[in-house]
């Protein structure tokens, strides 16, 4: 019944709404007060917060907030591969016959998460799955140093991803909505594939303009001009509103670091390094 439910939902349209809803200016007390019962709700530490809930307009000024430089660490050793967002690891390992595990006894391809073309640069590689909560900070950053000369844009649905929706709907990842962010660093290249999902009204990046959630089927491989340079911590996009960032490495390049499923990892944190 749920899962009837979600797919005769019209997530895409629900999503671009309550985006727009919560860009909406909102008086002061009124707007400190649901951020505090949501505070509350999820545990969000406002004291890592760069400003204060006073200084905020709009639900989304909260939620795409920006953190104190100091409460993140990026370690700086020169061969780690760190944690681009706050959340928690859901799958990872090799990547297998172009195939990624989604959940228990679910797959789904390579190809149809990038394009036949971008898979190439990841086949028998290595992947790491991390979903943010609706707790969690939601500006994403790069976890290598590097160049990002193009990206890849695929309109799609905006299934949930949460539990229920990992669980029940076959290769989720490759229908959702997603940007994947090529990264070339001096060691290795690393795919960061951001997902959208119901409620995300929108992934904003650094390096282009890109509207998503447009409402237009859409497959796009655009160049980057110029050629956005990065050191590793630096914010390349942000979710408004939480999901999922998949982590692809080139085969034979990925060696982790005391990683498992269920782990809680900040920003910064290393998770692996370049073999």
């Amino acid at each position: 019944m749920t899962y009837l439910f979600l797919r005769l939902l019209p997530k895409n349209l629900l999503s671009r709404l309550i985006g727009y809803l919560s860009s909406l200016e909102i008086p002061s007390p009124l707007l400190n007060s649901v951020i505090q019962v949501y505070c509350r709700i999820y545990g969000v530490n406002l004291d890592e917060m760069k400003l204060p809930v006073s200084r905020m307009k709009s639900f989304n000024d909260f939620f795409t907030r920006e953190l104190k430089p100091e409460v993140r660490k990026v370690d700086d050793t020169a061969s780690s591969i760190v944690s681009p967002v706050d959340g928690t690891i859901a799958e990872f390992g090799a990547i297998k016959n172009n195939l990624l595990v989604q959940s228990k006894g679910i797959l789904y391809s390579l190809v149809d998460l990038v394009g036949k073309k971008e898979a190439k640069d990841f086949e028998n590689g290595y992947y790491l799955t991390i979903y943010l909560s609706p707790a969690d900070y939601h500006r994403i950053h790069a976890p290598v140093a590097g160049r990002v000369k193009n990206f890849s844009y695929y309109s799609g649905n905006l299934w949930p991803v949460n539990r229920f929706g990992i669980e029940n709907v076959g290769g989720l990842f490759s229908l959702n909505e997603r940007i994947l962010t090529p990264i070339e660093s001096d060691m290795g290249k690393v795919g960061v594939v951001k997902v959208g999902a119901t409620i995300v009204g929108k992934i904003s990046l650094d390096y282009d303009r890109l509207n998503t959630n447009s409402g237009k089927p859409t497959a796009l491989n655009l160049p980057v001009v110029p050629t956005k340079l990065y050191k590793k911590g630096d914010e390349i996009g942000l979710f408004q509103l939480g999901s999922t960032v998949i982590l692809l490495f080139e085969s034979g390049r990925f060696s982790q670091t005391n990683i498992y499923s269920g782990k809680t990892i900040k920003m910064g944190e290393a998770i692996g390094h370049f073999v």
